[in-house]
């Protein structure tokens, strides 16, 4: 039936390695991959070793079945990427030593006893308030403070405040179920010996670069969105708003720290305050969030017991707003950095705010010009007169012409809206309407049959005059 399981995954190593060799690389396996390679009769052994022999090939000890096998044919490189997913870490690197000598892989890896979830005695489903309520229960009963006599009262207390620190955060914790704990905690072991020296043909691309941006996606406190309602005129004029929305503000009690007043976070040993801890892997030195304080380089002992060290609270947040004059419906402004507050000192979020305006029963908005009606009676509108007619800055009286149509419309320059970042203005359009009146006293209606008289003779004289033409 063809190659054996195990020498087809001996196989792809091979050509994998050779290809990571080829391109002046050496990489280490999570044991999950690696551990397969070994053949059944020798799945008791403790741990697969092979070489990596100048040419690229894997060496097995003289004792192994294998050994003296090679094999030399590579597949594209393309295709040995796509076989793998992405809980399948490689952690690439220049050995500081010279190409073409002897190195190993290593089939073993770093395993914890428990996971995290095991750690806080929680299940893989809990709630944000479980892992929350858990690591607060654990805290204060493995505290090193209240447990002076157990040696090993400090390490537990990491190993918990470790634990949150991950599943506290929802993109940590997303990643820390999608890859497992041992990839996830690998960050913390360096993949193979090497130091500042040597060959280092990548420093200048990636020195100052923060690797850790990659997985971390907390960029300062929460975005808040709010509507507000304002008037017609309060848009065209300009007002002063005063919002009200809920936030996480910091916690008055402890000022933010999370710790109880007049008390100190304590400086975090791995890190050195820093927040970031450093992985050398050959002369590669990667830069990772620590994952003993959660990169805020402070550990606390204490919480403050009006935030439970959390250093915000959610409660109502008030922020003034200045509207500019102009201002359209539903156009949003962005208020920078009056959104929630960042529990890890980083800047707050930010606040948009939605404004509607009401419609106004006399003045339609488009763009920067206005719209109103004006009504004229049929005398003002056969005869002609004058008319009183609402602008922007109050009313204004308006000269009508005889004869004026139904519909018509007379233009008044620069009395619209004024226009946004500029010194000019919108126009004021004023429609025409006529009213027809719905009941007539007798000498009105005397007087309009007497008008239709002599309008109609008019109109026979006119008909009489253009068929004798």
């Amino acid at each position: 039936m063809g190659t054996s399981l195990p020498l087809k995954l001996l196989y792809f190593l091979r050509v994998f390695t050779g290809f990571i060799v080829h391109q002046f690389a050496i990489f280490q396996l999570p044991i999950s991959l690696h551990s397969p390679i070994k053949p059944p009769e020798f799945q008791n052994t403790p741990t697969s070793l092979c070489f990596l022999a100048p040419n690229g090939s894997l060496r097995w000890p003289q004792a192994h079945p294998f050994a003296g096998s090679s094999f030399l044919h590579t597949p594209p490189p393309s295709r040995i990427i796509d076989l793998f997913n992405k809980k399948n870490w490689f952690q690439l690197g220049v050995l500081g030593a010279n190409y073409g000598e002897a190195k190993f892989i290593h089939g073993t890896a770093h395993m914890s006893a428990k996971n995290y979830y095991d750690t806080l005695g929680v299940n893989k489903n809990a709630t944000a308030s479980e892992i929350k309520k858990a690591y607060y229960g654990l805290a204060k009963k493995l505290h090193p403070d209240t447990n002076k006599e157990d040696p090993d009262a400090e390490k537990k207390f990491q190993e918990v405040s470790k634990a949150y620190e991950v599943l506290k955060d929802e993109d940590k914790r997303r990643q820390y179920d999608e890859v497992g704990h041992e990839a996830f905690t690998q960050q913390d072991h360096g993949g193979f010996p090497g130091g500042d020296g040597g060959f280092d043909p990548f420093s200048g691309m990636f020195r100052g670069f923060d690797f850790s941006s990659m997985f971390r996606q907390n960029f300062g406190g929460e975005d808040i969105k709010v509507v507000l309602e304002i008037s017609f005129m309060e848009a065209v004029q300009g007002c002063s708003k005063t919002v009200s929305f809920n936030a996480a503000v910091p916690c008055d009690t402890c000022g933010g720290s999370g710790v109880p007043p007049g008390t100190r976070p304590e400086t975090c040993r791995r890190c050195k305050g820093s927040g970031m801890t450093y992985m050398q892997t050959g002369p590669f030195r990667m830069q990772t969030t620590c994952t003993q304080c959660g990169g805020s380089g402070k550990i606390m002992s204490n919480f403050c017991k009006s935030c439970n060290g959390e250093r915000v609270v959610r409660k109502m947040k008030s922020v003034k707003l200045d509207i500019i004059p102009g201002i359209d419906d539903n156009e949003t402004m962005k208020v920078f950095r009056s959104g929630g507050a960042d529990p890890e000192g980083n800047q707050p979020g930010d606040l948009y705010v939605t404004v509607k305006v009401r419609e106004d029963p006399v003045f339609k908005r488009e763009g920067s010009d206005i719209h109103v009606d004006a009504v004229l009676s049929i005398t003002q509108a056969i005869l002609g007169g004058t008319v009183q007619v609402p602008t922007l800055t109050g009313d204004v009286v308006l000269k009508v012409r005889p004869g004026t149509q139904p519909g018509q419309k007379v233009v008044l320059k620069k009395k619209g809206i004024k226009t946004r970042n500029s010194y000019s203005f919108g126009d004021q359009y004023v429609h025409f309407n006529v009213s027809i009146p719905t009941t007539l006293t007798p000498r009105q209606r005397e007087l309009i049959e007497e008008f239709s008289k002599e309008e109609q003779g008019e109109d026979d004289k006119r008909r009489a005059a253009g068929a004798s033409g």
